[in-house]
């Protein structure tokens, strides 16, 4: 490193270093909100896994298959996040000061790669030794087998980190790479016999129950698979460049600082890639009816998005499998329903661009010679016909092939998308944070301002959670009225104290 680098970096280290005590308080808060957030959802799974209906769950027969399609998708996920955010990656200053400097790559960015790689390995580990613990305790495999399971974890972790590095070194190859790992991984899993021929497949065939000889087999193939890969992570650290590293330090600052004033949506909007397809198409077009022609422009405008919408239309599509799939007998089906709803309310994101340009403009002059509600209700049609179309072809096919009846999964994944948009249209209408809600609430259990501030923020999340969760429940409790008058009252009084 020059020494203007190295002395730029010592200024930047002394003026944003904390003393010891200020990172052990930073430490504690940290672990405490950690403990309260993730504490009830660890139980709930606990218990879950633990229940005779998730020991019978986690010793199907398809779990070996499921595991290789899960840990598929999670590496192909890390290589397409790698193209936007990856692991090795500092603040803006000391990425431009280390990546001009004559510091190797691999010496200038080990510091974030490791920590990022620790972070990874450790949910993975965790995930496996859940699920090991769990057919423990249910008595389907010994102490070895869970063992076993736990080292097979780890080592998908750190797949997953250098996945995770690939697709930041090589952001143009990420994206065909990563659809080919998912639809092979889809392919393992419908077809058993190919579990040996896959890395995802030697997670399936370690799965706890296995046979000795199988899984020892298997854990030799990743360990070695693993050496390899990490053998490589130099040689990517290399590939990395200074106009994507700055570009990419650059617009992860800005997103935290988003995100640390509970912006999240302009956090993710600074991600959302601009429109490169089908430019010299006419999304506006003077069509008549009116509603028809808000739905060719929304249409139009999405598709010029092409890998954003495909991704909404899958997740659509996940989310209609989920809630048809929490019907079936001996299935945790609230749980199957909440998660659901997360999935469907995140699917949601690339067709509402329109209802969020509704909303910026409300309660401004009339752009468009219409009012705000019906400019809203037109924005709403897209969204709404395509959810319903995908979701009702989904929940029917999905209850023909596993036996189902096909009337609750209709009616629940009905209920399912109205609300699910409609949570989406209260979010994009509830305006910045409301100064209120930066007083501090003393209890005698402490200040519970931020968790207020913080229910505020995700407020879209937990209401499709609820909304998963009741639809779930449609025939055998009337939780579902009671979401929705909350959801509908909601969406209404921010719509009408709209700014």
């Amino acid at each position: 490193m020059s020494g203007r680098a190295a002395a730029a970096i010592r200024i930047w280290r002394a003026r944003n270093t904390r003393t010891s005590g200020d990172r052990a308080y930073a430490a504690y808060l940290v672990l405490m909100v950690a403990l309260v957030a993730v504490a009830p959802l660890a139980r709930v799974v606990w218990l879950s896994a633990t229940s005779a209906e998730g020991a019978a769950l986690l010793t199907a027969p398809a779990a070996p298959g499921v595991t290789a399609l899960v840990v598929a998708a999670l590496w192909a996920g890390a290589m397409l996040v790698g193209r936007d955010r990856g692991p090795a990656l500092l603040p803006p200053f000391p990425t431009h000061a280390l990546a001009t400097g004559d510091l190797p790559r691999f010496d200038a960015f080990r510091g974030p790669l490791l920590r990022a790689g620790a972070l990874v390995t450790s949910i993975t580990t965790v995930v496996a030794g859940f699920v090991g613990i769990g057919l423990r305790i249910s008595g389907h495999v010994d102490l070895l087998g869970v063992g076993a399971f736990v080292v097979v974890g780890a080592l998908v972790g750190a797949v997953a980190t250098v996945a995770w590095l690939a697709g930041q070194a090589f952001p143009r190859a990420a994206v065909p790479v990563a659809l080919g790992v998912l639809a092979l991984g889809a392919a393992t899993a419908a077809v058993p016999a190919a579990l040996p021929l896959t890395p995802w497949g030697g997670v399936g065939l370690a799965y706890p129950g296995s046979a000795a000889p199988q899984t020892l087999a298997a854990l030799c193939a990743l360990v070695a698979l693993t050496a390899a890969l990490v053998a490589t992570v130099p040689m990517l650290m290399d590939r990395l460049g200074l106009e994507e590293l700055t570009a990419q330090a650059a617009r992860w600052d800005s997103a935290t600082t988003h995100a640390t004033g509970m912006d999240w949506g302009a956090a993710t909007t600074i991600y959302q890639r601009r429109p490169y397809r089908g430019r010299r198409l006419r999304a506006v077009r003077s069509t008549r009816p009116q509603p028809i022609l808000f739905l060719i422009r929304d249409a139009v405008g999405a598709a010029r998005t092409p890998g954003r919408l495909i991704v909404g239309i899958l997740s659509i599509a996940a989310a209609g499998t989920l809630l048809t799939l929490a019907f079936a007998p001996g299935a945790p089906g609230w749980m199957l329903g909440a998660a659901a709803g997360v999935v469907l309310f995140a699917g949601l994101g690339p067709l509402t661009d329109g209802i969020r340009h509704a909303a910026n403009v409300a309660a401004d002059f009339p752009l468009y010679g219409v009012s705000d509600e019906r400019l809203l209700a037109g924005h709403a049609l897209f969204p709404l016909t395509v959810t319903v179309i995908i979701l009702l072809v989904v929940a029917i096919a999905v209850a023909v092939a596993v036996g189902i009846a096909v009337a609750a999964p209709f009616v629940g994944s009905l209920a399912l998308g109205v609300l699910a948009l409609v949570a989406r249209i209260s979010n994009a209408v509830k305006g910045p944070l409301p100064p209120a809600l930066l007083a501090p609430i003393p209890t005698p259990m402490g200040d519970l301002g931020g968790a207020v501030r913080l229910t505020w923020a995700l407020d879209g999340v937990l209401l499709a959670t609820l909304a998963g969760a009741s639809a779930a429940l449609v025939f055998s409790s009337p939780l579902l009225l009671v979401v929705a008058a909350a959801v509908f009252g909601i969406a209404i009084q921010r719509w009408r104290r709209r700014q």
